[in-house]
């Protein structure tokens, strides 16, 4: 979902001492398993009949205190425009509704698995959109890795389950584009903010607008998902709301800091096929071959598109767009 990413971080790190920079790694390593995993829950508790809506719902109304408790502790977002509250507003909504609606949605009509390897196009079509807007200058690595991961997509899309292709079977996945899409514009509306406020802040605001745009979606069924829950439901719920949601932010934010965008984003390309794995473990999700290959070209070809030489600026809007989604979940 998202102060959460490594595009909110515009300094590189302090010089470290071997204990933080330790906890900076377990951090990260920790966050990654954690939001890998997070897709393997989310299918669950759709298979389990809670609906997309109210697994969106009761994860950031559980999360939302927490969020309250970051804003006063980092206090706010002190200097904030008009201008600025408009996007902050939009980012909240886009990150939260947009992301997870489409996410959930997605998820219902297709394998945890797929969804991870069609998710981890989102710093790609952040890259894309800030190409189109001019915010980023096309070079060679971009058009090579973006064209290399959106093939490596319609592989999986295409034959990484093993069935046949069918406009069913492409439900599933093209909803699930509208959250990498969602989280595009979530950061290119939220750039110019991110020198001037605090990492947290900014993602304990945006949570919590996000929260409020989903109340109007609530309905019966979302009590009756609450009330009739199972002992393992709630534990899902909790996994989301919590550890992926509130905690993975904050250890998110723990290893940004302690070792920098360039290092930490570095991580991230383990998500996608660590929920593939975890979905093939848990819930018993073919792996097949064109899996692994549409995998490889996914996770190479983000890479490859993010990867910044040394000899260009810090300045570069790189470093904004080559981080995950929030929570990658």
């Amino acid at each position: 979902m998202v102060a959460d990413v490594g595009h909110l971080t515009m300094l590189g790190p302090p010089a470290l001492s071997y204990s933080m920079a330790t906890r900076a790694h377990l951090s990260l390593l920790a966050v990654v398993v954690i939001w890998a995993g997070s897709f393997s829950v989310i299918k669950t508790l759709l298979d389990h009949d809670v609906a997309a809506i109210d697994v969106a719902i009761l994860r950031y109304a559980i999360a939302a205190p927490g969020f309250v408790f970051i804003l006063w502790r980092t206090r706010g977002l002190p200097g904030l425009t008009r201008r600025d509250a408009v996007r902050v507003v939009a980012a909240g909504v886009l990150i939260v509704v947009g992301y997870h609606l489409f996410l959930n949605i997605g998820v219902r009509h297709t394998t945890s698995g797929v969804a991870a390897l069609v998710v981890a196009l989102s710093p790609g079509m952040t890259l894309l959109l800030a190409l189109a807007l001019g915010l980023d200058r096309i070079r060679p690595r971009h058009v090579v890795g973006l064209a290399v991961a959106f093939a490596g997509v319609a592989v999986v899309v295409a034959w990484g389950t093993g069935q046949s292709v069918s406009i069913s079977n492409l439900k599933g996945p093209l909803i699930v584009l509208g959250a990498p899409l969602a989280f595009a514009l979530y950061n290119v509306i939220l750039k110019p903010l991110l020198g001037r406020h605090d990492l947290l802040a900014l993602t304990a605001a945006t949570s919590l607008i996000g929260t409020l745009g989903l109340t109007p979606l609530l309905r019966a069924s979302t009590l009756d998902a609450v009330v009739d829950a199972s002992a393992v439901d709630v534990a899902l719920i909790l996994y989301l709301g919590v550890l992926a949601t509130l905690l993975g932010y904050i250890g998110w934010n723990i290893g940004l800091r302690g070792l920098g965008p360039t290092r930490a984003v570095a991580y991230t390309y383990a998500i996608s096929p660590l929920a593939v794995l975890i979905a093939a473990a848990l819930l018993d999700e073919a792996l097949t071959m064109w899996l692994a290959l549409g995998a490889a070209l996914v996770v190479g070809g983000i890479a490859l598109a993010q990867r910044k030489p040394a000899r260009e600026s810090s300045a570069s809007v790189g470093r904004w767009w080559s981080a995950p989604s929030r929570s990658q979940s």
